[in-house]
């Protein structure tokens, strides 16, 4: 496949420096120059010992460079000794390799792990606000993995009760975010970081991170551990695009824990490649320069997708509008039921699945083999009443006696099921459209791109404009990311007034 590179782009590539910073603006082709980086690391000093550890923070964004990489260089390029893969999971790697060599002991004598999102599916698993105890895993002086009790710094979901958190890692499963504590607490000993180090250096030559401004506290020490070990590194992202405060990232951290620690050399990239209309071109630089915005309205039906900062705000911006989900998370049986009955929609219509829908299925005990019986038998049945207008508090009450009836257990009522009967209504008026296009959250639509895009400001969000963005800034963040997904066209859409936008994002 033929790509034709600026100078800009082959300039960075290709150069010899070790230590490589590829700052790029949206559309600027970073995962193309990201691809054309690793070709060139890949070609340049063959080792067949050791690979390119390409890694990035979600795995629609792995999928998309492996592909890319598959081709431009062929799909050898993918194979061991290189690794392309997210950092949750090389993260899962080192901490199997120190239990494989003894340093990490887990309970129960486990020595291969079952490593899931979160622990959504278990009981007990719910909101805990800032200051609250939350369950974490961690390890003792000898490596020993236990279960401690923290106080959140933030709002968050998880357990709070030490049984069912022993439970699940006592049963040999443990999730990406305890894994990564686990991982911060065990690399303050110097053996384990010795283990770590040797690792690294014996199976790579050199590393590729795309987003960088991604990155959370062990994320940036695995990278910059790399470039003390003297593995070529190159780091590609824009701190305008950092998302993932919430995981611990800032782009003061990627300053200060790694390009201030090292003779990174900047490649900038300014060009875009997206925008196609004065308007898109202009509305970038104009969020980019902090000026004053005010963003054109547009109608749902003249958009491709909508996008906003919450689920919620997502459902009365338009009833052709299709979110990707209800809420964040299936924190009850009830509310994994729903997601499932979601799934059913957003795959047939809009070939996308719903969120948290994995998380729903463990949730429920419901597999992978089982899921298309569950479908006919409990959810598309709840689908026809909608459609013949049965009542929504009679469409819940059915949903979940037929979910007894499948042999499984029965979802019970809850405090929450008048905003559920609300969400079922909500689902009502798409089933009868032909129209439909997704609604995401800005940070699934995160290095995405359409040719007309609807974002849902809220008042806050469009007061934040109105005074100009800043960079670093991580809400601003969340509104550059949004309002540079279009190619033709980007809009604000307004609320239908089912819900209050006043609130901040």
């Amino acid at each position: 496949m033929g790509v034709r590179l600026t100078d800009r782009q082959v300039i960075a590539a290709a150069t010899d420096d070790r230590l490589v910073n590829i700052v790029s603006a949206p559309g600027s082709g970073k995962t193309t120059v990201a691809t054309a980086r690793f070709g060139y690391l890949h070609h340049g000093a063959p080792d067949g010992r050791r690979g390119v550890l390409a890694l990035s923070f979600n795995r629609a964004a792995v999928g998309e460079l492996r592909s890319r990489i598959a081709a431009r260089w062929g799909r050898q390029a993918l194979a061991f000794p290189n690794l392309v893969t997210t950092f949750d999971d090389f993260h899962e790697r080192m901490l199997k390799h120190l239990l494989r060599l003894g340093l990490i002991k887990w309970p129960e004598g486990h020595l291969h792990l079952d490593v899931i999102d979160d622990y959504s599916s278990l009981s007990g698993y719910r909101s805990i606000s800032a200051g609250g105890w939350l369950r974490v895993a961690s390890s003792k002086p000898d490596g020993t993995v236990f279960s401690d009790c923290i106080r959140s710094p933030k709002a968050t979901f998880g357990l709070t009760q030490a049984e069912p958190h022993r439970a699940v890692l006592a049963a040999g499963k443990v999730s990406h975010d305890d894994v990564r504590v686990i991982l911060r607490v065990a690399l303050q000993r110097p053996e384990f970081q010795v283990a770590v180090d040797a690792w690294m250096a014996e199976n790579f030559r050199s590393v590729v991170v795309d987003e960088i401004y991604d990155a959370d506290e062990l994320d940036l020490h695995v990278v910059s551990q790399a470039a003390s070990l003297g593995l070529a590194v190159t780091v590609v992202g824009d701190p305008w695009q950092a998302l993932y405060g919430w995981r611990g990232s800032t782009p003061e951290k990627v300053q200060s824990n790694l390009l201030d620690q090292h003779d990174f050399r900047n490649f900038d990239q300014p060009e875009s490649f997206r925008f196609k209309t004065d308007q898109t071109r202009e509305l970038a630089g104009q969020l980019r320069g902090g000026e004053s915005v005010n963003v054109p309205s547009i109608a749902s039906d003249e958009v491709d997708v909508a996008l906003a900062r919450q689920w919620k705000h997502l459902w009365p911006a338009g009833e052709n509008i299709l979110p990707l989900a209800f809420r964040s998370g299936a924190s009850s049986d009830t509310d994994a039921l729903l997601c499932l009955l979601l799934d059913v929609v957003t795959s047939a219509s809009l070939g996308l699945q719903a969120f948290s829908r994995q998380n729903a299925l463990i949730r429920l005990g419901i597999s992978e083999d089982d899921l298309e019986n569950f479908r006919d038998a409990v959810l598309r049945p709840a689908l026809e009443e909608l459609v013949a207008n049965l009542p929504a508090a009679d469409v819940l009450e059915n949903l979940r006696a037929r979910v007894g009836t499948f042999g499984r257990r029965r979802p019970r009522r809850g405090q929450a099921d008048g905003l559920r009967e609300e969400e079922l209504d909500l689902l009502r008026t798409r089933l009868q459209r032909g129209d439909l296009i997704a609604g995401l959250t800005v940070h699934q639509a995160k290095g995405r791109e359409w040719d007309r895009v609807g974002v849902v400001l809220t008042r806050a969000q469009e007061r934040e404009l109105h005074v100009g963005l800043r960079e670093l800034e991580p809400e601003h963040c969340v509104l550059y990311v949004a309002l540079t997904r279009a190619k033709y066209a980007s809009g604000s859409l307004h609320s239908l007034g089912e819900l209050d936008l006043t609130e901040e994002a």
